[in-house]
């Protein structure tokens, strides 16, 4: 029962067939739809999920 919700960047970057720093780059223009999930002691970067719904409309051309 282990079936995942979201992708974590070097996940999404597999998947897409880019980079890691591609996808940071995408995520940072807000190009893909992404959450940050804020994380304690960790300066305020927190970790970069994206959800798996939502990048297989993105990547269909559908508007998120």
């Amino acid at each position: 029962m282990s079936t995942k919700l979201a992708l974590t960047v070097k996940e999404a970057a597999e998947a897409l067939g880019v980079s890691e720093s591609t996808v940071y780059w995408m995520c940072y223009q807000k190009e893909i739809p992404h959450n940050r999930v804020k994380a304690r002691g960790t300066k305020g970067q927190g970790r970069i999920l994206i959800p798996k719904a939502e990048l297989e409309k993105w990547l269909c051309g559908e508007k998120v």
